[in-house]
Order: structure tokens, then sequence, then C-alpha cells
């Protein structure tokens, strides 16, 4: 099973783990910045009490912009009802954004018996992400990579996967959106389109309910100025080229998980962000693996992961004055 989180535009499909996906924070992931984050799945047991697994990981993603416009014109609309829609319609906007990212992640796995002891993976990833603003006011995003995630001993036989995101969002106010599209994941044999609908709706003052289906369900609080409280349960998964008993196979990492997650902003340039998440279920797979590791019972017992990351934001984001400046609320 392939990483199921729409990061939105990060989306790498076969490199790392899914996270939370907050709407409040979608423009950050079109803003220019270095990601950094560790992850941490302490030891469980398979349900059959018979091996043990075990998963930490280290991941730092920078994105870097490559193009960027924002021109606005302004026209009289003698035909406008209100001031509302005098502004809208008095607007002719061309604004767009692309953007670079590189990745770098290293990963330690434990499978005992079976891998006889700690597997270090590798990922490296490259590959670009943008906006735009319609003629109709719609935020069109996408994004495409092309990423090798690959045991030490496999690298020399590694095999490139792919990934990409399309999709439009729809912004009817300071904190209610909508967003539909369609992800695309190619994973050394493993393809994998994933329709999906979104969005994020207010809940008073201080709480939003946020969804992007099929993948994630969550809650956001707002603490304070610079704070947020997300809570929810979404799909996690991993997939990476691994050997066993000298044949190249790839691990498989899949779970239902639970979180809590407090996001930070410490000032405009640093975001820090911790998550104490539990996988309710959660199975572990070796797809190609020779013999019995292949069979192998892969129901793992349910566990605790933590999360923690830091997000140096730099750079201009275009879709933050989208936002702001063309699709903030107005007076009618």
């Amino acid at each position: 099973m392939l990483r199921c989180l729409l990061s939105l535009m990060l989306l790498s499909w076969s490199t790392g783990h899914a996270q939370v996906f907050d709407l409040d924070q979608f423009e950050q992931l079109f803003r220019p910045r270095l990601r950094l984050e560790g992850r941490l799945l302490p030891e469980v047991m398979t349900d059959d009490r018979s091996g043990t697994y075990a998963d930490r990981s280290l991941h730092a993603v920078m994105t870097f912009p490559i193009h960027s416009r924002f021109k606005v014109d302004a026209q009289l609309d003698l035909k406008a009802k209100n001031i509302g829609e005098l502004l809208k319609n008095g607007l002719r906007v061309r604004a767009s954004q692309v953007m670079g990212s590189l990745r770098y992640g290293l990963r330690e796995v434990r499978f005992d018996p079976l891998l006889g002891g700690p597997r270090t993976l590798h990922t490296a990833s490259i590959g670009a992400l943008g906006i735009s603003l319609t003629r109709k006011f719609r935020i069109l995003f996408w994004s495409l990579n092309m990423n090798v995630s690959e045991e030490d001993r496999t690298l020399a036989r590694s095999v490139p996967r792919f990934g990409g995101v399309l999709g439009k969002m729809k912004v009817s106010g300071a904190r209610r959106q909508f967003l539909y599209g369609v992800a695309l994941g190619i994973s050394d044999g493993l393809t994998l389109p994933v329709p999906f609908i979104g969005g994020s709706v207010p809940m008073g003052r201080s709480w939003s309910f946020n969804y992007v289906l099929p993948l994630q369900l969550s809650t956001t609080c707002k603490l304070g100025p610079s704070t947020r409280l997300i809570t929810g349960a979404g799909l996690d998964g991993a997939r990476s080229g691994i050997e066993v008993s000298g044949v190249r196979a790839n691990i498989n990492h899949a779970g239902l998980r639970l979180f809590a997650s407090v996001r930070h902003r410490i000032n405009r340039y640093f975001v820090l962000r911790a998550e104490l998440g539990y996988l309710a279920r959660q199975r572990v797979d070796l797809d190609g693996a020779p013999g019995e590791a292949a069979s192998m019972p892969s129901l793992l017992m349910p566990g605790p992961v933590v999360n923690i990351g830091v997000n140096v934001l730099f750079g201009e984001s275009v879709l933050q004055r989208i936002l702001d400046d063309i699709l903030a609320p107005r007076p009618q």
C-alpha cells in the first residue's frame, strides 16, 4: 500500500509516511520553505507474537521558486448589483507560481526475525508543484515528482517511482474551502489512482472540520493567534525497495492512524509541529519476497507513533497573496 496522504503537493506516494493535512496550512505547501521532520514508531509485536516491527526516520524537504506572476488589472463593471460583485467582476487577475522540490529521507526498519536486524532505507526525490488562479476565481493546483526509495543494499537495482496530483480549490470565506481532484502513484509495478474531495467547514469561532476523502478526517481548534490543535484519523503508509534472501522486494507498511497534533508559529519564518498518534490497525508485508517471507503473518499489534517537525519559511507565496488580496471576504 502506498503513502496515503495528500500533503497535497508534496505527495510522494512511495517515499515516506503520511502527515496531517490541515487546510489551515494549505498555503505553506506552496511557499518556498525547508521542512525537517522525524518520526518514531516504537517496537510492536506481530499479532501472533512470532516477531516484532519498528520504524524510525528523518526527512528533509525543500521547495524553491522557479517562476511566479501576480498581476491585477481593474475595470469598472456598470452592471454590478452590489459592491462585492463590483469588486470581483472588476478584477482581472493573472496569478501563478511554479516551484521545484527536493527531498531526502533516511529510514531504519526492523522486522525480526525475518530481516535479521535493522535495515537502512534511503529516499530521494525531485519534482515540481504549482498553482494558478482561474478566470472563475478557483485555485488550480498540481504536482509531479519522481523518486527512488531503496535499501542501501538495493540501490544498484533501484526502480524509479512517480507521483502526481491535479485538483481545484474553491474558497468561500476565510475558513470555508472545498477542493477536489485526483492523485496518481506509480510504484514498482503498483499503480494507484485516487480521486479525492476535501474541504474545511467552520464550527464556531475557534473550531473547524477538515476532510480529505478517502484519506483523512480531522478537526482544528485555534488555541491562540499562533497555535492550532488538530485531532483526527487518517490512513498511513510507506513503500520501499529492500533485499530479502538475496532478492529485491518491496517492504510495505500501512495503518489506520488516530492523532493529535499541535502546530505553533513562532514568527513569520518558523513553524513547529509535534504529533502523538496511535496506529489502531497496522500491517507490514514483503511484496515480491521469496519463500516463507512472502506468506509470513504480517498483522501488527496496535502501537504509538510520534512525529516532530519544523518548517523554515522563506520567499514569497503567490497563493497567500491570492487568499489575502483576491479571495478574502469583502463587504457586500
